[in-house]
C-alpha cells in the first residue's frame, strides 16, 4: 500500500537535510510511502526512479554480492538503499517494513537548483549567435537538461567503495581490475620514484597493500577520470585534449604544493586540481552534439562565462564533496580570499597560477602580488618570468605526476 509524507520525514535522512524547506516540501509531494510485508525482495534494477528508504522494521541489502542488516536506527538509514548503478543488488525483508520512495529526477532537479543558487549570469556581456548559444546552454542548465557525463565506471565503483568503512584490499582491488588501463596506470604509479618500495609490485593486490586504502582510492579514481575528457569530432576532441593537459598539469602542481604544505593530503590535491575545470566537459559535449560553427573566441567567451555553473552539476551529478564544488565554482577567482588560512580551493588557484608562469595565458590573470592564495603557500615575491625555486626542486615529480595520469 502507497500513502503520502511530509517534509520533516525528508529532513531526518541525509541527502535532503541540506535541502530548503520549500524543496523539501516540494520533494515530499511526489513521494510515497510503501508498506510490505515480512521476505519480500526488491531489485534495484526495478526502482530506478526512486532513491528508497528504510522507516520502519528490519531489512537486509545486497550490494555487489555483499550482504548488510539495515535497521531504523543505523546511520545506514539514513542513506538510499540503493545507491550508484543498479547491477543485481536487491533488498530482502526479515520483518514487515515500511519504505520511503522519493523520486530521483525530482530530486536532481531541485539540487541542482539550489547549487546554482546566486550564480549572476544577467550581467555577463553577450550578444549575436554567441548570445543565443549562451541563453540555450544557460536554459538547459536550469531545466536539467544539460547531458552530463557519465563518472567512469571504475571510478564510480570507487566512490561507493569508498562509503564502506568495511571495505578491504581484495574488494578495492577487484573494481580496479575491472579496467585494464587503470590497472597499468596503478602499477606503474606504484613503481614510481613516488611510492616506490624495495621490490617491484606487479600486481593490483600487492599495489593497494603498498599505497594504501585511501591513497589507491584517490589515485585510481584520479586515472580513471581521463575517460570523462573525450570526445568525436577532430576541432572538439582537441580541445578536450588540451583541457585534460591542463588539468593534469595543474593537478601535479597541486599535489607536489599539497605534499609540503602541513594540513594538506597530497593525494586529496591531486583530485581537486583534476576536477577543477570539469564544467568545461558538458559545454564541449553540447558544441559537438549541436554540430555548432563556433570560432576559438566565442567558444572560450561561452566556456569562461558558464564552466563554474556546469561544474558545480558535473559534480553533483557525480555526488562529490561539498568541497569540490567550491572549487569548480570559484577556482578562477583570482582575488578569492576565504580567510587567512589556505584551502583546497587556494591551492587549485596558486597552482593555476604558477602552470601559467612563462606562457601568454598569465597576460589575463591580475598582478601577482594582488592574487591572495599565493601568498598562503609562502612561495615568495614573484613575477611574470620569476624562476620558482620549488618548481625546480620539484620538477622531476611533477613530470612522474603527470606520467601516471596520462597513462
Amino acid at each position: 500500500m502507497m500513502k503520502a509524507t511530509d517534509e520533516s520525514r525528508l529532513q531526518r535522512l541525509t541527502p535532503f537535510a541540506a535541502l530548503s524547506p520549500e524543496h523539501r516540501a516540494q520533494l515530499a509531494r511526489s513521494a510515497r510511502i510503501e508498506e510490505v510485508e515480512a521476505g519480500f525482495r526488491i531489485k534495484a534494477a526495478d526502482r530506478t526512479a526512486w532513491l528508497m528508504f528504510l522507516l520502519e522494521g528490519e531489512l537486509g541489502v545486497v550490494n555487489q554480492g555483499r550482504a548488510a542488516l539495515v535497521t531504523p536506527d543505523l546511520e545506514r538509514a539514513h542513506q538510499p538503499l540503493f545507491d550508484g548503478p543498479a547491477g543485481d543488488d536487491f533488498v530482502v525483508g526479515k520483518t514487515p517494513c515500511r519504505l520511503l520512495l522519493v523520486d530521483r529526477e525530482a530530486f536532481q532537479q531541485v539540487l541542482n537548483s539550489e547549487q546554482m543558487a546566486g550564480i549572476e549570469v544577467s550581467d555577463t556581456e553577450i550578444d549575436g549567435q554567441e548570445s543565443l548559444i549562451f541563453q540555450d546552454l544557460y536554459v538547459a542548465c536550469t531545466e536539467n537538461r544539460l547531458v552530463l557525463p557519465p563518472m567512469p565506471e571504475v571510478a564510480m565503483r570507487i566512490q561507493q567503495l569508498a562509503r564502506d568503512p568495511n571495505v578491504g584490499v581484495n574488494e578495492l582491488a577487484r573494481v580496479i581490475q575491472m579496467d585494464a588501463a587503470v590497472t597499468g596506470a596503478l602499477i606503474h604509479a606504484t613503481n614510481s620514484p613516488l611510492y616506490r618500495g624495495n621490490k617491484v609490485i606487479t600486481n593490483v593486490k600487492d599495489a593497494v597493500v603498498r599505497l594504501g586504502l585511501k591513497t589507491t582510492r584517490t589515485l585510481a579514481s584520479s586515472i580513471a577520470m581521463r575517460q570523462a575528457f573525450h570526445a568525436r569530432s577532430p576541432v572538439v576532441r582537441a580541445r578536450m585534449q588540451e583541457l585534460w593537459q591542463h588539468s593534469v598539469n595543474v593537478s601535479a602542481i597541486c599535489y607536489v604544493l599539497a605534499r609540503r604544505t602541513p594540513g594538506f593530503d597530497a593525494e586529496r590535491g591531486l583530485l581537486a586540481g583534476l576536477m577543477h575545470d570539469i564544467g568545461v566537459v558538458p559545454i564541449l559535449k553540447y558544441v559537438e552534439e549541436h554540430d555548432l560553427d563556433l570560432d576559438p573566441t566565442q567558444l572560450e567567451s561561452i566556456i569562461r562565462k558558464l564552466h563554474a555553473m556546469t561544474g558545480v552539476l558535473v559534480l553533483n551529478y557525480w555526488k562529490l564533496d561539498a568541497e569540490l564544488l567550491v572549487i569548480a565554482e570559484e577556482a578562477d577567482d583570482w582575488q578569492r580570499d576565504a580567510g587567512p588560512q589556505p584551502d583546497y580551493c587556494d591551492l587549485v588557484i596558486a597552482a593555476q597560477v604558477l602552470s601559467f608562469l612563462n606562457t601568454p595565458r598569465l597576460r589575463s590573470l591580475p598582478p601577482l602580488q594582488d592574487i591572495p592564495a599565493l601568498a598562503k603557500f609562502g612561495l615568495g615575491d614573484l613575477t611574470p618570468d620569476a624562476d620558482i625555486p620549488l618548481l625546480k626542486e620539484v620538477e622531476q615529480e611533477v613530470a612522474e605526476i603527470k606520467l601516471i595520469l596520462n597513462g
